[in-house]
C-alpha cells in the first residue's frame, strides 16, 4: 500500500468505517482502530464487540460512514 493511502487511511483512525475485502467480503460499521504502523501489515477493526485484524493486502477500499 502506498505511503499517501495509508496517510488517508491513518485520517480514519476512530471513525465508523466500512472496509471492502479482495475476497468480495465487506465488514461494515466498525471503528478503525489503527490504519498500521512501519513493520504492521495488518488493519486494525473494533466491530460487534470484538477485534479483527486484517491483512493489508486483503483491504481493497475503507470508507467512512456517514452520520443520519
Amino acid at each position: 500500500m502506498s505511503r499517501k493511502r495509508m496517510s488517508e487511511l491513518r485520517l480514519l483512525e476512530g471513525r465508523q468505517v466500512s472496509v471492502a475485502l479482495a475476497d468480495g467480503s465487506r465488514i461494515d460499521d466498525c471503528q478503525l482502530v489503527s490504519a498500521g504502523r512501519p513493520g504492521v501489515q495488518t488493519l486494525w477493526v473494533f466491530c460487534n464487540g470484538s477485534d479483527t485484524f486484517v491483512p493489508l493486502p486483503d483491504v481493497l477500499e475503507v470508507w467512512e460512514l456517514q452520520a443520519a
